[in-house]
């Protein structure tokens, strides 16, 4: 696939910085199988994390022609985790990207990062107050975009989840969230809403929200306190009741009651830098609890003490949860 046809799919700078990421931690030796498969999983789970992933592999020539070695790209992942590290990834995705006519930035790159109107970092929680006096809530990896005019007052979820204490407004205005798959409107209410790879999700606290599919807006799904739902561009799933767990996130929580350990894995790793692996031989095992998110080292240790699974790290930013030698 040549870079002419890659340019027709945009790419989000959070899966640019991904694909550089991935591309960085393959360029140690040696490489371990297990990270070639997790980054082969992570191209596999979406047609726009291959299609970045293609832009990076035409255009090393263009990262080499910056006369940043291999060995400086490397070194951006062992650099302790921070906004250094971080910016370092940005930067070269920068280099290969915007050359590649791949990536479609929602505002130019400015001194050193993707600017967005409101993000967090891998691990950060951020509370903000709006114009209007709603209560924004950013969880970890969030990056949202907020356009208030005199006819709506619209959040888009670009990556991520968030919580929306909607305030009353003396315009009337109406309060939406959109997301990749639709859109989310608040009938005066407390919610969260989580953009999924392919799907939404919300939760409603207090109040009614009624999702709109992209596809389907003329029908929209309400759903009122205590449910939740899912929706992709053509329809909404069914409602379900929400938990009292389901906002623990916002207080530095992780509650759950007989999940998956991979299910389990996959949640912690969205508060963590690099990247944490369970295998598919403990993949079934469950997790019961209640677990600090801003110390994930004690959050593994706690699994250790409780399961039969040892934890391995081959690098400070690859962990994998895999079985006892004794129960290999």
């Amino acid at each position: 696939m040549n870079l002419a046809s890659i340019g027709k799919y945009p790419i989000s700078p959070n899966v640019a910085e991904a694909a550089m990421a991935w591309w960085v931690e393959l360029q140690s030796e040696p490489v371990a199988a297990e990270v070639r498969m997790a980054c082969q999983r992570w191209r596999a789970a979406s047609p726009e994390h291959e299609h970045a992933w293609q832009i990076i592999a035409g255009g090393q020539q263009r990262l080499r022609a910056t006369g940043l070695p291999t060995a400086l790209a490397h070194a951006s992942l062992t650099t302790p985790p921070g906004p250094a590290r971080r910016q370092a990834i940005k930067a070269l995705a920068v280099l290969v990207f915007a050359g590649a006519g791949g990536l479609t930035l929602h505002r130019q790159y400015q001194t050193g990062s993707w600017i967005a109107d409101y993000q967090t970092d891998t691990g950060e929680r951020r509370l903000v107050t709006l114009a209007d006096g709603s209560q924004l809530t950013l969880d970890t990896g969030s990056v949202v975009d907020v356009n208030f005019d005199s006819r709506q007052r619209q959040l888009h979820l670009r990556s991520g989840r968030i919580h929306i204490a909607t305030a009353t407004d003396d315009r009337r205005r109406p309060f939406l969230v959109s997301t990749a798959e639709g859109s989310a409107q608040a009938l005066g209410t407390r919610f969260t809403v989580r953009q999924h790879p392919g799907s939404s999700e919300v939760a409603v606290f207090a109040g009614a929200v009624a999702l709109r599919p992209l596809r389907n807006p003329a029908h929209p799904l309400i759903i009122n306190a205590g449910q939740r739902a899912s929706f992709d561009a053509g329809a909404c799933d069914a409602p379900s009741a929400t938990v009292s767990t389901d906002a623990a996130w916002q207080q530095g929580m992780l509650i759950v009651n007989a999940m998956r350990l991979d299910d389990f894995a996959a949640e912690l790793d969205r508060y963590r830098p690099g990247w944490l692996i369970c295998d598919p031989r403990v993949a079934s095992l469950e997790v019961s609890g209640s677990f600090p998110l801003d110390n994930t080292e004690r959050v593994l240790e706690a699994l250790v003490n409780t399961l039969p699974v040892q934890i391995v790290q081959r690098t400070r930013y690859w962990t994998a949860i895999q079985p006892l030698p004794s129960s290999a």
